[in-house]
């Protein structure tokens, strides 16, 4: 592992029954860079996310972040030690308000928020991020009110009020309108910029090409490429399975 890599995905396999979601898969991801994850449907990106985050258990192969090996996955464990992820269907708390959203993320399990309370500043960093994501109006309002997009917003925000090293994003565009999407991407660009690294799954090719560098290519749960943009591009093995549809 060279001093630069911050994710190591070592060999990692998962099968449902008689199927192979995830075989073998091997990458990393390098300190700085928003390294992309794409393949067709099926292709065992999100089953990927999963496996490293803990929210399932792999059959083979190991994890290591920050040079250090994940034995026993565990989402919020992770989340403090600076690993953070989003989902292709945003989860958020539809009865809590926005702030209460981003401050349970943080520190509490969700049963003890009202019996601790939210701190000045919790609240205030809170704030502060909605108000980056343009969603400030809404600080005290139900999660449950904000439409898709929004809530997908609301999700990026929920996961950098931990302040993480590395986020998982999982289709950040998928289901939102083009004007969202370029807000995503500002987003994204101007949270890169600050230093936090990115692995992204996403199926809009014209985002993946122009955001990421380098990819990673899935076909049936292994890897078939990796590398720039325009290379992966050019790849029979890519363009047979995934850029050619």
């Amino acid at each position: 592992m060279s001093a630069q890599t911050l994710l190591e995905v070592d060999g990692l396999s998962k099968r449902f029954g008689g199927v192979a979601a995830v075989s073998g898969a091997t990458f990393s991801v390098d300190t700085g860079t928003i390294t992309g994850l794409i393949g067709p449907n099926g292709s065992g990106k999100t089953t990927v996310f999963n496996l490293i985050t803990g929210y399932l258990k792999a059959d083979a192969g190991t994890v290591r972040f920050e040079g250090e090996r994940v034995r026993r996955a565990n989402p919020r464990r992770l989340y403090r030690r600076g690993l953070s992820r989003t989902f292709q269907q945003a989860r958020v708390f539809p009865e809590m308000t926005l702030v209460e959203n981003l401050v349970v993320a943080v520190a509490v399990p969700v049963w003890a928020l009202g019996r601790r309370g939210i701190s000045r500043a919790d609240a205030a960093r809170a704030e502060e991020l909605l108000d980056r994501f343009g969603l400030g109006s809404h600080a005290h309002r139900k999660a449950g009110e904000l439409s898709f997009g929004q809530r997908k917003l609301l999700e990026f925000a929920t996961v950098l009020l931990g302040r993480p090293r590395l986020v998982l994003l999982d289709e950040p565009a998928s289901g939102v309108n083009p004007l969202m999407i370029e807000q995503m991407e500002r987003h994204i660009r101007d949270v890169h910029a600050e230093g936090v690294t990115f692995l992204v799954v996403e199926h809009d090719m014209n985002l993946v090409m122009r955001l990421c560098d380098p990819i990673v290519v899935l076909d049936h749960g292994a890897k078939i490429a990796e590398g720039h943009p325009a290379d992966v591009r050019a790849d029979p093995a890519v363009l047979d399975a995934y850029l050619g549809d």
